[in-house]
């Protein structure tokens, strides 16, 4: 008679507690889910925001390097036309004393 009573009360009891165990862990494993998503989302945000920096950072060493490459070939051009100006200052003063008389000491 016990194991009958024990076993009515288990049925009562055990049966709506299966039934009802079905829905809360599909409730349960869509919330798990959900926050999955959320997460790789966010992390995928981050990443997207990094790569964004990454990519501006980027852009600002290259317009550095073209920068600096102007600054380069002006700097050689005027190294170029000093270079220039000196040959031809030196050629005139060469030019110039060869023309001058030459003066002898003490002879």
């Amino acid at each position: 008679m016990e194991s009958t009573v024990f076993a009515i009360i288990l049925m009562f009891l055990g049966l709506p507690l299966i039934v009802l165990s079905i829905p809360l862990t599909l409730i349960w494993g869509n919330h798990k889910r959900k926050l999955l998503e959320m997460r790789l989302r966010h992390e995928t945000q981050g990443d997207l925001k990094l790569q964004a920096q990454i990519e501006a950072l980027r852009a600002d060493i290259q317009s550095l390097r073209d920068t600096s490459m102007q600054y380069d070939l002006s700097f050689e051009t005027a190294l170029q036309r000093v270079e220039t100006r000196v040959q031809s200052l030196e050629a005139q003063r060469i030019a110039n004393s060869s023309s001058l008389p030459q003066i002898s000491h003490g002879e």
